[in-house]
């Protein structure tokens, strides 16, 4: 029997410190001149880094920024087997990285006729019989995107019987929160008289005067008769969803993102919504190892209603974390989904609503116990984000926020989602604090008729006041990350510089005819200001930002290449920049054009 050799103390350090000045060697060889694998030259390059922020050349080596400078300074990167791109005055950019997305399963959401450009219920019901007539074969007819704000009276299942008695009708509203369907989807469904509402007041069935529901569901109320009529097959919806929707946002010059909770009609069962979670985080993983992943996904893991078990949630995210917790997959913390939204009369609100000022709303998840998941889930190392639309929400989840950090959480990066209306002392604790907030900016202009939604639900003046404060955000010093939110924005307008364009000019860029603005104009930002929430914005609210979101040596090589420089375009052509390649750690995503 061989004996045992036993490393001395001094032997063992000799031995450590050696290993690591090889490694460092390794590092310096790799990263010198002559070793990079791909040169870009000739570029407008934008770096996001305030101490250069402009270049004309980039190398990269392996998967990380090993050169940031001139042309000359690049020649010296250049070896036998480097990849030489000139960019002929292209523009280089960081790779945009969203921080509020629901891409891997959401695509199901979009399915069908498009109902975006319609102005009235009639012009609804018009697309809807003919797009039926069109697909005969359909087993579920479905469409997106109407507004209850530009119909004369609620929708009803009457309504769409009238033109689709015989196949179950599903439309999903423009807020992605609300369903609209016909008596066949709801028998399918099991919906009835007997149903019953799983929050009243928040989640609920529009009832008439006998207690039957008219059709019209509220904040998610849909969901579980959606999964029971059939029209829910998770395997095939989720990587259907997934592929297309991460191909589209590569399009767009996407490198990175914030999945803030997984979209699947099973967001009320914490059981089979995990489920959903375990599917899509394999497939995703599935992709990690034939290097074919298209963007970084950060996963949330929602919570929605209070009577899911606050120790079973950490239980789940905490098994997550443990398989999935690298810089390109993983799971990051807990988004909690407190409420709906202004324009479905969904939102909690300091103030009452200007045109139901009846209206009472519950929250799905109480401030109570919002505040128990914010400090268990900030003491378990997890970072908290939250869906904030009505100003009593915004106010009570600061609230939580602050407890955290008081209770010891100081590290801590809770962050307020879509900040949507809030009162002016609340955005001074925001600054004061400096929560990190993120911003749809698209919402702040006349697209799908969220402007007269908006006017309606809160008034003149709290949409003057208190909607969408960004520029407020931002010139106040917090962190502000911007996101389309898919499917809440239809997935063609997701694109950054779509969002970018909607915040430097507060009109929507899917519809250049509609001139009208979005007030105040004194919200709108700057394109620097937008480009930097776009990127640094992002991957700080990821806790990347010293990895990605600027183009520096040793950061991942995440870039997007644009066809013209987009400083020198007219504000309202800022959407219609063409990206011409795209680069996720190291190697092209996308390329139409490079």
């Amino acid at each position: 029997m061989r004996p045992k050799i036993r490393q001395s103390r001094s032997s063992y350090f000799i031995t450590a410190a050696l290993m690591g000045w090889f490694l460092l060697f390794s590092a310096f060889v790799n990263a010198t001149p002559g070793h990079a694998d791909i040169v870009f030259s000739n570029g407008k390059v934008y770096t996001m880094n305030a101490a250069e922020p402009w270049a004309s050349a980039v190398a990269i080596t392996g998967n990380k920024i090993s050169y940031v400078g001139d042309a000359k300074g690049a020649a010296k990167f250049v070896g036998d087997k480097t990849k030489q791109i000139d960019l002929k005055g292209k523009m280089l950019l960081p790779g945009f990285f969203s921080a509020h997305e629901h891409l891997i399963a959401s695509g199901w959401m979009g399915l069908g006729a498009k109902l975006g450009d319609a102005k009235s219920k009639s012009d609804y019901l018009e697309i809807i019989s003919q797009y039926a007539k069109a697909n005969p074969d359909e087993k579920f007819i479905r469409g997106s995107g109407w507004n209850p704000a530009l119909m004369d009276e609620p929708p009803t299942a009457k309504d769409l019987d009238a033109i689709v008695p015989d196949r179950p009708v599903m439309l999903i509203d423009y807020t992605m929160h609300d369903m609209w369907m016909n008596s066949k989807a709801m028998e399918m469904g099991g919906v009835n008289k007997d149903t019953p509402d799983p929050i009243p007041g928040l989640i609920e069935w529009v009832r008439d005067e006998n207690g039957n529901p008219t059709g019209n569901a509220k904040e998610f109320a849909w969901m579980e008769a959606f999964v029971e009529s059939g029209a829910w097959q998770a395997d095939e919806m989720i990587e259907e969803s997934q592929r297309n929707l991460y191909d589209l946002a590569a399009s767009h010059g996407c490198t990175g993102y914030i999945n803030q909770g997984l979209a699947t009609p099973n967001i009320k069962n914490l059981a089979k919504h995990f489920d959903d979670y375990k599917i899509a985080l394999k497939l995703l993983d599935e992709q990690r190892k034939q290097e074919a992943l298209k963007l970084r996904t950060f996963m949330q893991i929602l919570y929605k209603t209070d009577t899911q078990s606050v120790d079973q949630l950490l239980e789940n995210v905490s098994n997550l974390k443990g398989m999935y917790d690298s810089d390109l997959i993983r799971v990051t913390g807990i988004k909690i989904h407190p409420e709906g939204v202004h324009t479905s009369h969904a939102s909690v609100m300091i103030e009452p609503f200007s045109d139901k000022p009846e209206k009472k709303v519950k929250r799905g998840v109480s401030a109570q116990r919002t505040d128990e998941v914010i400090k268990a889930a900030n003491k378990a190392g997890f970072d908290v984000s939250v869906h904030v639309d009505g100003s009593q929400t915004v106010r009570d989840t600061i609230d939580s926020f602050l407890a955290s950090k008081k209770d010891g959480n100081v590290d801590a990066r809770n962050s307020l989602q879509h900040f949507t209306v809030v009162h002016p002392d609340d955005m001074q604790r925001v600054l004061e604090n400096k929560i990190p907030v993120n911003i749809t900016p698209i919402w702040a202009t006349t697209w799908a008729g969220g402007m007269e939604a908006t006017r309606a639900a809160i008034g003149e003046e709290r949409t003057l006041k208190y909607f969408q404060q960004i520029r407020t955000a931002i010139d106040g010093g917090t962190n502000v990350s911007i996101a389309a939110d898919v499917p809440s924005t239809s997935p063609e307008n997701m694109g950054a510089l779509s969002q970018c364009e909607a915040a430097v000019t507060r009109r929507d860029p899917s519809n250049p005819s509609d001139q009208r603005v979005f007030p105040p104009m004194s919200q709108a930002i700057t394109l620097e200001q937008c480009l930097y929430a776009a990127t640094m914005g992002g991957a700080y609210e990821a806790r990347m930002e010293d990895k990605v979101g600027s183009i520096e040596v040793g950061k991942y090589a995440d870039l997007v290449i644009l066809e013209k420089n987009v400083f020198d375009v007219k504000p309202s052509d800022i959407a219609d920049t063409k990206v011409v390649g795209t680069m996720m750690d190291g190697r092209f995503t996308f390329r139409d054009g490079l």
